[in-house]
């Protein structure tokens, strides 16, 4: 009140008598939620939306903790539309996770149905197959070559397909399918 120090206010219509001393609630984002920010749009949002379901990350703490910054943003603010903003960032970050989950559990219902598949191939071949002895025969012969893949590779193919000519496997989308199948015990690389 005795001071040299100039404050100024902004009165508010509503009530006249309430005084505002400039408080914005953006002051409150600062470059480190900003950086949170960026993270969440660049490593989940964005792969979210692009369907690189894959590159989300699966790295639980890291998803705590952007969690967490969010939270503590939203305690800070009274204003509905910052809140709102926030919220949408935070279902976003959440939406993520779920799809990187509904994603992981789609390919693991691929690979089951793929083993079903081939175990129902399995039991109908070579039945109802009756071998025949000829003698004095004359034809002709026919060798085949077969070659046997590791299980992620050959998962990877009936996901995904094959890769283009040159191009080869996606290293990202192996990751991936390797988590997958020793989440379900079996060896990737069998």
């Amino acid at each position: 009140m005795f001071t040299n120090a100039i404050i100024t206010t902004n009165r508010v219509l509503t009530n006249p008598i309430t005084i505002s001393y400039g408080h914005n609630d953006l002051d409150l984002i600062t470059t480190s939620f900003m950086s949170t920010f960026n993270v969440i749009e660049y490593l989940y949002t964005a792969n979210m939306a692009n369907k690189n379901y894959e590159m989300i990350p699966n790295n639980y703490n890291q998803y705590v903790q952007l969690y967490m910054v969010l939270q503590k943003i939203q305690y800070k603010t009274k204003n509905k539309n910052l809140l709102l903003l926030l919220k949408i960032i935070q279902d976003a970050l959440v939406g993520s996770i779920n799809t990187y989950t509904l994603y992981g559990e789609t390919i693991m219902l691929k690979l089951d149905k793929t083993n079903l598949e081939k175990k129902v191939d399995e039991i109908l071949s070579n039945k109802n197959v009756k071998f025949v002895e000829m003698s004095n025969t004359s034809g002709q012969m026919t060798i085949t070559k077969s070659i046997k893949l590791a299980a992620v590779f050959n998962y990877y193919i009936t996901i995904y397909g094959m890769p283009a000519y040159g191009v080869g496997f996606d290293p990202t989308k192996i990751a991936y399918l390797v988590d997958i199948l020793k989440t379900r015990g079996i060896n990737p690389y069998k």
